[in-house]
């Protein structure tokens, strides 16, 4: 019984106290050296053996003669494993038919290797096992605590062979020999066109782990035959390209006439044909409509769709300056007729969907209990991709009072009724230089910077007192500001654009921004860096000196003056204490100056005395 339960317990094996570490290698491995090679040789061998932290990963290239190419990375698990060394009866690579006394042949399916030894594969060892039960052995080798694993896609790699900078960089660099490093130099020639010898990044794929990208066709594609018979496909959803002439500020001359390649008018549909009649008959009136406009003189939503098709026929558009966005009568050039000036138009960055107003809640949105702003209110672009949220026919009117029409944010200047308004933009009477003689063409048109500036701000002011649900404030508080000068240069200053101290805080605000936005302009800035550089070309030794006693109070005026130009829109008190400030500096340099200029001139007659009485 004893003899019969000790050859039913497995043998008992003694493990070796040898810590191993396994490498997964993602190929199949013909050749021991070649293999060590990719995992970067002896050096690569010790650091997994000695890693300088338990999790570090391993390196593995597939074409470690390549030291361009990228490498890939391990993922080092901890493991428990055990490797065994299995001993079978060497196989002689001859084979008969089980069971016959025939001789042995040579088996074709055996691989060798390159030295003509037997290679073994999985199959062949499990075979082994099999046919000599009994007679192999086993021998625990150690303990396997470390697994490396090659999960990761390799990068791609491409070819630096050609590459003389890559061929330079390989023979002087990368050796890391400092009198090789020395001889390495950049071709810095410029202007090569041809066989330019561009270097490859140090990796092509950002990620190592595949994943899938469910490709498939477009639903919205479709299968279909062109005009010459030959099968084509089709995008059922593209959007028609709108062929519209958009041209920029200083275009010179205006387009005359619809493009050429658009499609002639007797081949649209009704309703397209009857949108262009419509706007073409509009034009007949006035040379220039905002969009908003021409959509509300049509009466069918069909027509109102159709809008975006039709400008292409009628007008072109300015993509910027003072009539941007405004479609404008093919052949007519607002920047040569003053008259013009009453379709300037202006935009305000106010409404729905804009950054600054794009909070998660205001004063409405809590009374109301509900949640984001535009749950509320609609976006202009809303509004525009459906024209039936749009039922006034009056938006593109600006009256000044709510409520606010919300299906735009650009308006003409003719289509402005506000009152107060329309006093800053034709005013009665009309002062002699109150129209431009030349064009501003890129930002105030016709107008002045200070007609504009006051306008704008009064605009927006009420425009954001509507859209945040207060009322608009009484046109007498802004009175004072109606009082600005119509033009303003660096070399006037902007000392009429301040208020007394006296004012109220609103208007105080607007005043200021009023300055920001004259100074902001290109114009004004290009006049002051040309006024800038012609005074210090023409500073001389004498200039600044004050003689006589008025000429103090210039100096005062003038210093003054400079404070106002340099002012960048802070709080007026702050301004004000820094001109009187730079003003009293500016009069006590004056008078030290001239004190100056009264002892030299002491000194001149008291020596002139003196020869005298010799």
């Amino acid at each position: 019984m004893a003899e019969n339960d000790h050859s039913r317990t497995a043998p008992f094996y003694q493990i070796p106290n040898r810590p191993l570490v396994c490498v997964e290698h993602p190929a199949i491995i013909r050749n021991v050296d070649k293999a060590i090679d990719t995992l970067q040789g002896n050096a690569g061998i010790k650091k997994i053996l000695d890693p300088p932290k338990p999790d570090a990963s391993a390196s593995l290239s597939l074409r470690p003669e390549d030291v361009m190419a990228r490498p890939l990375q391990s993922i080092c698990s901890p493991s428990n494993n055990i490797l065994l060394q299995v001993t079978v009866p060497k196989r002689t690579g001859r084979k008969r038919k089980r069971g016959s006394n025939e001789p042995f042949q040579d088996d074709p399916d055996l691989l060798k290797n390159s030295d003509g030894s037997l290679r073994h594969t999985a199959k062949d060892c499990l075979r082994s096992l099999r046919d000599n039960v009994g007679k192999y052995q086993v021998e625990p080798v150690g303990l396997v605590e470390r697994t490396h694993l090659f999960r990761g896609m390799p990068d791609f790699v491409f070819s630096t062979t050609p590459s003389p900078f890559a061929n330079r960089f390989r023979e002087k660099i990368l050796p890391f020999n400092y009198h090789k490093m020395k001889e390495f130099d950049l071709d810095m020639s410029k202007g090569a066109l041809q066989n330019v010898d561009l270097i490859p990044p140090p990796s092509f794929s950002h990620s190592d782990i595949p994943f899938h990208y469910f490709y498939r066709q477009n639903p919205t594609v479709r299968q279909t035959l062109d005009k010459a018979g030959n099968p084509t496909t089709v995008n059922t959803q593209t959007s028609a390209k709108v062929l519209t002439h958009l041209v920029p500020y200083d275009i010179d001359p205006v387009p005359q006439g619809p493009r050429a390649n658009l499609p002639p008018i007797e081949s649209l549909d009704p309703v397209l044909k009857e949108t262009i009649a419509i706007i073409l008959n509009l034009f007949e009136s006035r040379p220039a409509w905002s969009r908003r406009a021409l959509r509300n003189n049509l009466k069918s939503i069909e027509q109102r769709y159709a809008l975006r098709h039709a400008v292409p026929y009628a007008g072109y558009i300015f993509r910027s300056g003072p009539w941007r966005d405004a479609i404008i009568a093919f052949g007519h050039d607002p920047r040569k007729d003053p008259a013009s000036r009453i379709y300037q138009t202006t935009m305000f960055r106010i409404l729905p969907g804009t950054s600054e107003t794009a909070r998660d809640r205001d004063t409405r949105d809590r009374e109301a209990g509900g949640g984001r702003r535009h749950t509320l209110l609609p976006r202009a672009n809303d509004l525009l991709a459906n024209p039936e949220v749009s039922t006034s026919s009056t938006s593109h009117l600006f009256t000044g009072q709510p409520p606010l029409p919300l299906d735009g944010r650009m308006w003409m200047f003719c289509d402005i009724i506000d009152p107060l308004l329309q006093g800053i933009l034709e005013p009665t009477p009309q002062p002699a230089d109150f129209v431009r003689q030349e064009c501003d063409i890129a930002t105030d048109g016709w107008y002045g910077n200070g007609t504009m500036a006051k306008m704008k701000m009064i605009m927006r002011h009420k425009i954001l007192a509507m859209y945040e649900g207060r009322s608009p404030a009484r046109d007498s508080e802004y009175a004072v500001l109606l009082d600005f000068p119509d033009h303003a240069s660096p070399a006037t200053g902007l000392g009429g654009f301040w208020l007394g101290p006296d004012a109220g805080s609103m208007v105080t605000a607007l005043a200021t921004e009023i300055r920001s936005m004259i100074k902001a302009a290109p114009s004004w800035r290009e006049r002051a860096m040309a006024r800038t550089a012609a005074r210090k070309e023409g500073r001389g030794v004498g200039v600044g000196l004050v003689e006589g006693e008025g000429d103090g109070a210039e100096e005062e005026d003038g210093a003054m003056g400079e404070a106002a130009e340099d002012s960048e829109g802070e709080e007026e008190a702050i301004e004000q204490e820094e001109m009187m400030e730079a003003a009293a500096e500016a009069v006590d340099e004056a008078a030290k100056r001239r004190d100056e200029e009264d002892e030299n001139e002491n000194e001149v007659d008291e020596e002139d005395d003196g020869n005298e009485i010799d």
